[in-house]
């Protein structure tokens, strides 16, 4: 058996060294096809109305059929979102909706701001009508103004180590906004704001950050124990930390008719119980 020199060896290990490292590069780089957000609409304005954000929201969820956007400035992260299913509307509007943001691309929910949320006592919404009649849109369109107006104006705010107080208005002095109202077709569309000043994040666009969007389930007290007919409506007593990522949930409910009324009553609940995320990533806007 013939020796293989030492100089063609020097050149084999250099080769099979040189491929390894290019392999590995092209790798890397074929993995991370993590999108970078966009800046928000010219003059964008944080009160549930879409239409600086034009026709249609960037960003599907498919398996929900969310339409959703996420931008940011040098100073504030926006996000928008929109809800068609009926069910998804009421759960919203009952438990509130949680966006949690980790600026180190993980799962994990190190921020999260929940809205809306009622701030002072009062009778809970009470139940969308699925007829999608431009009469049922007014009516429930007219009530969520009332309830804006009065007590569904709250936000809670958890990871934040400059926010003192979890719990805060939509009038808050930190400049976190949250704002929810239906559009001319009957979908609940939801809007936010965040100062990226509350994330300490020393150089927020070196790496990507990770998003999360969860509907609440809703939590209803027996009659008897609530004192009232419809019981008591609350959000997910995990304060918008829950680590479940459930994804069940958003078929379209009813509340029910006719001789099966029970019945259809009892799979609506099961739905409005369960609770809905999905987790993205992307690297923030220069």
């Amino acid at each position: 058996m013939h020796a293989i020199p030492l100089k063609m060896k020097t050149k084999t290990i250099g080769c099979i060294a040189a491929l390894s490292l290019f392999f590995t590069v092209t790798n890397v780089v074929a993995q991370d096809k993590t999108a970078t957000l966009l800046p928000p609409p010219p003059k964008i304005v944080v009160d549930g109305d879409m239409s600086e954000w034009g026709d249609s929201l960037r960003y599907y969820y498919a398996e929900k059929h969310w339409n959703y956007a996420i931008a940011n400035t040098k100073d504030t992260l926006y996000f928008a979102i929109r809800f068609n299913d009926r069910v998804d509307q009421l759960r919203v509007l009952r438990a509130g909706l949680t966006i949690s943001i980790d600026p180190k691309g993980k799962k994990k929910e190190a921020y999260s701001i929940t809205f809306p949320l009622k701030t002072e006592n009062g009778l809970p919404l009470s139940a969308i009508r699925d007829t999608g009649a431009a009469e049922s849109i007014k009516q429930e369109r007219e009530e969520l103004m009332r309830e804006k107006l009065t007590s569904l104006r709250g936000i809670k705010a958890v990871g934040f180590k400059d926010i003192e107080d979890e719990m805060m208005t939509t009038a808050n002095t930190y400049g976190i906004r949250g704002a929810v109202d239906y559009d001319d077709n009957g979908y609940l569309v939801c809007e936010a704001a965040i100062p990226l000043q509350f994330f300490h994040a020393d150089d927020p666009a070196k790496t990507p950050w990770s998003f999360n969007f969860r509907i609440n389930g809703i939590e209803r007290k027996l009659p008897q124990e609530s004192g009232d007919e419809e019981g008591n409506d609350g959000g997910d007593k995990r304060g918008g930390m829950s680590r479940s990522g459930g994804m069940g949930g958003g078929h379209r409910g009813s509340r029910g008719g006719g001789g099966s009324h029970s019945q259809s009553n009892s799979g609506n609940q099961s739905e409005l119980a369960k609770s809905t995320d999905f987790w993205t990533k992307f690297y923030l806007a220069h």
